[in-house]
């Protein structure tokens, strides 16, 4: 049984509390599913109950009681997180030695855990070679290693492809029956009907209703919509495609010359000529690993590869001559953050239009507002949530003058109103001819949103017509 009695917790920069007497009661084996707006506490909740809060992440909090399960697992929102050593094999061991498994068995159990969540890679691979979502299947080969009795999931899949998601979930439900799991997820298609309970926090990290899956889309759709929760229905509010044509000239217009986009000395993907014209919207999808993250970077200058890359007719060879153009948003936001607080993140991109500070001022508030970033705009950037921090980077980068803003998995760990916030931003600026280029997983917004849709296939970047291929 996990259990918080009057739970109190405050973060030292801000001024109200995150939890104020929340009480919660989790019985064994029970599977919930923990519901809410970004920013309301559910991450910090699950490193409460999962003794992250206080042991490792000195935080004030007081309570009444607080019972939890030493002998669990955790998967974060971001997997770097949760890696001490610098290669797959050693990680994995390592899980594997903290329980005392003999030497000569950890190959097998190692291999089998890789095979369950698809990660295919050697005993010399290094985590950092992995792309985003090759190492969140890492972080969940390494929690199933770990048997633990209860699992705390963040956001699991996030970074995963479409197929993946499906697979480790079904991998995760086929495993969890003698287990607790608490789950904070966006995606929730793949679980809602799997879970037992469903706790729905508002705003101010208050529970405000608990229940069955089907009790709470009954009863508290309207709340659930409110919060800009993902459920079965969400999609139904969201943006309306515009109809919109990309600008043919020989302005803003990037183009590929039989380039061979490469990691290390291995080649990833072959373009032997591709051009992106002004007002595009274009996403890119593959399987884990194929290289779409590598292709951004190489568009940036930041990653050497073979061939040319040419923009309004000007080849690109250094980092500084794509930044006079292009602007490209990290999967992980920390990446890009330069100041101390949210507010002086985006004010310094309007500053740097060498607009005045009165206009820049209202630019900044008005972005701030647009997503939801205003009551947390004097807080340093890395003490906010990962949604938080995720349309940040977005703010940061539509801030700037930019003609091709370039995204690598803009929406992940975004609630739907901030998602439909995002899509109406980007529907904006691509009338206005501004071009966006996305990397995402995420089957709505490539099937109803962009111009072109690219897909990564066997080192080939292919154009799709039919969703259904994707």
């Amino acid at each position: 049984m996990i259990i918080a009695k009057n739970l109190r917790l405050k973060y030292p920069s801000v001024d109200h509390k995150t939890f104020d007497n929340l009480n919660l009661e989790i019985p064994d084996k029970q599977k919930v599913l923990l519901v809410g707006p970004s920013g309301s506490g559910k991450s910090t909740l699950l490193n409460v109950l999962s003794g992250i809060v206080p042991e490792l992440i000195d935080l004030p909090m007081k309570y009444d009681k607080l019972q939890i399960d030493k002998h669990c697992g955790m998967i974060f929102q971001d997997p770097d997180a949760q890696f001490c050593m610098p290669k797959v094999y050693e990680e994995l061991a390592f899980v594997l030695e903290n329980r005392q498994v003999p030497r000569d068995e950890m190959d097998r159990h190692i291999e089998e855990a890789l095979s369950a969540v698809g990660l295919d890679v050697d005993k010399e691979q290094y985590i950092n070679h992995l792309s985003g979502g090759m190492k969140q299947k890492l972080a969940i080969a390494e929690t199933l290693l770990q048997q633990a009795d209860t699992l705390f999931l963040d956001e699991p899949t996030a970074m995963l492809d479409i197929e993946s998601t499906a697979d480790l979930w079904n991998k995760i439900k086929d495993l969890w029956s003698n287990q607790t799991v608490i789950i904070v997820e966006h995606k929730v298609e793949h679980i809602w009907q799997h879970v037992d309970r469903v706790i729905l926090i508002n705003y101010d990290g208050a529970i405000v209703a608990d229940d069955t899956p089907i009790n709470i889309l009954n009863n508290y759709e309207h709340l659930l919509s409110e919060y800009g929760v993902w459920h079965p229905k969400a999609w139904n509010a969201a943006p309306q495609p515009i109809k919109y044509q990309p600008q043919i000239t020989d302005d803003d217009k990037f183009e590929f010359k039989d380039t061979h986009i490469k990691r290390s000395k291995h080649e990833l993907i072959h373009i032997p000529y591709r051009e992106i014209d002004s007002g595009e919207w274009i996403t890119i999808t593959g399987r884990n690993g194929s290289g779409k993250t590598t292709l951004l970077e190489s568009m940036m200058q930041l990653i050497k590869y073979d061939g040319k890359m040419y923009f309004n007719q000007k080849k690109l060879s250094k980092i500084k001559e794509a930044a006079q153009h292009m602007y490209l948003v990290y999967q992980n936001p920390e990446l890009q953050f330069m100041t101390n607080s949210v507010y002086e993140e985006i004010n310094i991109q309007f500053k740097n239009h060498k607009t005045d500070e009165k206009k820049a001022d209202a630019l900044t508030l008005s972005m701030l507002q647009t997503l939801d970033l205003e009551r947390v705009k004097s807080q340093h950037p890395f003490e906010l949530s990962v949604g938080q921090k995720r349309r940040l980077s977005v703010a940061i980068a539509l801030s700037s003058n930019s003609k091709f803003i370039i995204l690598d998995e803009p929406t992940f760990g975004l609630d739907s109103h901030n998602t439909f916030n995002l899509i109406n931003l980007f529907n904006e600026r691509i009338t206005k001819g501004q071009t966006i280029i996305m990397v995402t997983h995420d089957p709505e917004i490539i099937s109803r949103y962009p111009t072109l849709r690219l897909h990564v296939n066997q080192q080939q970047l292919v154009e799709v017509e039919e969703v259904a291929h994707v």
